[in-house]
């Protein structure tokens, strides 16, 4: 499938990058696979760059070479990625109408994030009945450290894989109620496990606290978190509790929908 640039954009465009989608592209086709001399004939690459190629994507899994013929297949790597783009989508289609009722109901804006290379991205975003806007978007990163998302989420994950994401992102303080230790954050994440829950008490933005609650597959893996945010005057400390139980409500149901059952 051919993607038509501009001129101004073809300046931009990675030749190497460029050939290794021609090639995967072909490969599509192709449900038998294809040598290197083939893929040669049917594209304007040289054998030489072909099998450089075709090595290189062997490495990340994106090709698989049948042994007893040499030919070259599409490989697991995209499949997983393919899987994860379609989840993804799935997870918005899913939440969506749920997200639409708590921000209703709550009159606060509420989000669906995922955690990508350590970082929170918003791949959602529905804002509450009100004046007060929160500084956020669709397609953001934040922190996973000082976010309500970021904490809900790293709360479900083995203790290994938390601290090999903080140590590779840092805690980074983005207002004076950030936690920068990890045993801080650590302390926190026990009790937003316990208790279902994360709170980000202005952590991330002064004025600005919110609620998060993980969200699990039929794997029971948590996958991605939503949350509510509003002023520390909306959200006040001793409504905190009673707020949660919404989220936590609105968090379960989306986990039941995309098959989720509890232990």
């Amino acid at each position: 499938m051919a993607i038509s640039t501009s001129s101004s954009e073809r300046k931009y465009i990675v030749p190497a990058v460029e050939r290794a989608i021609h090639i995967l592209q072909l490969l599509a086709q192709e449900s038998d696979g294809l040598t290197i001399s083939q893929i040669a004939k049917r594209l304007p690459i040289s054998k030489s760059t072909v099998f450089t190629t075709l090595t290189t994507l062997k490495q990340y899994r994106m090709v698989d070479q049948v042994e007893d013929t040499g030919r070259y297949q599409l490989g697991m790597g995209l499949f997983i990625l393919g899987s994860t783009v379609v989840e993804t989508l799935n997870i918005r289609a899913t939440a969506y109408p749920i997200l639409k009722r708590l921000a209703n109901d709550m009159g606060m804006t509420t989000h669906l994030g995922i955690c990508d290379e350590g970082e929170i991205i918003y791949i959602e975003k529905l804002e509450g009945q009100g004046p007060i806007k929160i500084s956020s978007a669709i397609g953001r990163r934040m922190g996973i450290h000082c976010t309500a998302l970021g904490k809900a989420i790293l709360s479900q994950l083995p203790e290994a894989e938390v601290q090999a994401i903080l140590a590779k992102k840092g805690l980074s303080r983005r207002t004076p109620n950030t936690k920068t230790t990890l045993e801080e954050l650590q302390a926190d994440l026990v009790r937003t496990h316990e208790r279902g829950y994360a709170l980000d008490d202005e952590e991330n933005e002064l004025g600005i606290r919110c609620l998060a609650a993980p969200i699990k597959n039929y794997r029971r893996e948590v996958i991605c978190a939503i949350s509510s945010s509003g002023t520390h005057d909306k959200v006040s400390l001793d409504r905190v509790d009673e707020l949660a139980k919404q989220v936590k409500k609105a968090a379960d149901e989306i986990s039941a929908t995309l098959g989720y059952v509890p232990a």
